[in-house]
């Protein structure tokens, strides 16, 4: 069986990228680790693949593409074909010649198309596509239970349809004391501090989060690229350049390896989300043995349960009281469930679902 991966989902200007390409390159280097299938990876010119985020090394054939479009994946296909396409950003392009299978991360943009930086026509052929994609597929893979529920009520699909894969996290965990000087010697970070990250943009509600974070003796880090409609996000912090508030600390660029670092040397890992398909950033905190306070939306409790603080994302006083250290009407400890962590979320699962779900197309044609 040869499975082909259509990987434009990674940057093409050679970074590591976040969100969808984080997932990518961690599921990819599980994958790869299965010798009984023959795997092509598509990947345009320009991004950095060969080298999976384990370090491992990629084992099939790579297929280099002149650009990132859809035309480009096709005569790729037609050159170097491949039996079934699995695609981790969860949109199948138009004209695939072969079944394709889409690894489905959220469908946010469906119930708030306000908060994404699309026109409307723009929007609508994208959506749209986006679904047939997922109502042509075999099988659709999706990453919380929230997510397969999203799928079912948009693309009117039925629930067996769906496989639910979670996510895995980061299984390279740093000691939070050398972790704590990585951070000082590296961005000045000096105290303790309340950590956010992830690119800016509207459902990550961070305007909310600074000024709910100004009656804490924490040091705030926002952490991640710019984003879209982030005016308020610059309006809040332009009123803490004035303020003086010389606890505050934005690192727009960070590599995957100062994100590791950010998450064990942080006080609290704050996500306070409108919305998530899943919540990486709150499993990877979770796993490096921080407190988390996450939005109760979305897939974060699914993920989060009771090994963090699960509070109401528009509640600004509730959040002010929870990035409060010492006693506070809020506990941050945990409850002894982070070890449901660990056993629930690791990319060897989530690689399992995804494999058992490519081999029974295999099984399906030798049938037929």
């Amino acid at each position: 069986m040869v499975v082909g991966i259509d990987l434009r989902c990674l940057p093409i200007d050679g970074s590591e990228g976040a969100g969808v390409a984080h997932a990518a390159r961690a599921l990819c280097s599980r994958l790869v680790e299965d010798r009984t299938i023959e795997w092509i990876a598509y990947v345009p010119k320009g991004a950095s693949f060969p080298v999976i985020s384990t370090g491992t090394k990629w084992s099939g054939e790579i297929v280099e593409l002149v650009d990132a479009s859809s035309k480009a994946l096709r005569r790729a296909i037609k050159s170097n074909p491949c039996d079934v396409l699995f695609v981790p950003s969860g949109a199948v392009s138009l004209g695939i010649n072969v079944p394709a299978v889409p690894w489905v991360h959220d469908l946010i943009i469906f119930d708030h198309p306000e908060w994404f930086n699309q026109k409307w026509l723009q929007r609508m052929l994208t959506t749209k596509l986006f679904l047939r994609g997922i109502r042509r597929a075999p099988f659709v893979f999706a990453v919380s239970e929230y997510t397969k529920k999203a799928i079912i009520k948009h693309a009117k699909i039925s629930a067996g349809k769906v496989m639910i894969t979670y996510e895995g996290g980061d299984e390279n965990l740093s000691d939070p004391n050398s972790a704590k000087k990585y951070c000082q010697n590296k961005f000045g970070i000096q105290r303790p501090f309340v950590l956010a990250l992830g690119t800016i943009e509207p459902r990550k509600n961070l305007a909310m989060l600074i000024r709910a974070w100004k009656a804490s003796s924490l040091d705030l880090v926002i952490a991640g690229q710019d984003g879209w409609k982030m005016q308020d996000v610059e309006k809040e912090i332009l009123k803490l350049n004035q303020e003086q508030k010389t606890r505050f600390h934005r690192l727009p660029e960070i590599t995957d390896e100062d994100k590791r670092q950010l998450l064990a040397a942080a006080e609290i890992v704050a996500v306070p989300s409108l919305d998530e398909g899943f919540g990486l950033v709150a499993l990877e905190a979770l796993q490096s043995g921080t407190n988390v306070v996450a939005s109760n939306r979305g897939a974060l409790p699914e993920v989060v349960g009771n090994a963090g603080v699960l509070l109401d994302p528009l509640d600004e006083k509730a959040w002010a009281q929870a990035l409060t250290p010492g006693p506070s009407p809020i506990e941050l400890s945990s409850t002894g469930e982070g070890n449901h962590i660990d056993q629930k979320f690791s990319w060897e699962k989530t690689a399992e679902v995804v494999l058992n779900g490519l081999r029974s197309l295999d099984k399906k044609s030798k049938r037929s």
